[in-house]
């Protein structure tokens, strides 16, 4: 993953790069580092990021769709 697909990715799921810092436990200057050169070496993303924010995702759709069932079964309880 480019640092370009982690930011499109972040634009994608509505979360800022200090969310994610916060979420993901590091620290916002070392996100900010992902993706420049330092002495020929581009500081790459690392490989745990992409299944991390993957799974985010899933967790997401997962929590919105348990409120939603939780809502009508709240609704046929009342009737």
């Amino acid at each position: 993953m480019t640092k370009e697909e982690f930011n499109l990715k972040l634009k994608e799921l509505n979360i800022s790069i200090k969310d994610f810092s916060q979420i993901a436990g590091i620290p916002y200057s070392t996100i900010n580092n992902w993706g420049f050169t330092k002495d020929d070496k581009t500081i790459p993303v690392p490989k745990w990021v992409n299944p991390f924010l993957k799974y985010y995702e899933k967790s997401r759709k997962y929590d919105y769709l348990m409120k939603e069932i939780s809502k009508v079964a709240n609704a046929l309880e009342i009737k």
